[in-house]
């Protein structure tokens, strides 16, 4: 997932549901008021949590399409197609 459609997708989540938004943004001011050094610390945990997260979601996405490329690319020999029953019956 792309950081922009992230944004997006949390910005209409908010815009549809305006009463949860206003509750979460008031939960997380009134963390930053109470204790700023806690509230700072998670945020910056949070932050990169989500920068590792989608580091290796870029990684592995980059892995998947190589390998389906790498899978439509590759054909099967016939001789592998064609098998001898007569010779497994023996």
């Amino acid at each position: 997932m792309d950081i922009a459609e992230f944004v997006g997708a949390a910005s209409a989540f908010i815009r549809e549901n305006p009463l949860l938004g206003l509750i979460a943004g008031a939960i997380i001011l009134f963390a930053f008021y109470r204790r700023p050094g806690l509230s700072f610390f998670v945020l910056s945990v949070i932050v990169l949590l989500a920068a590792i997260y989608y580091i290796i979601m870029s990684m592995s996405s980059g892995a998947v399409s190589e390998k389906k490329q790498l899978l439509k690319k590759s054909t099967v020999p016939q001789e592998i197609l064609q098998i001898d029953v007569s010779r497994i019956l023996r």
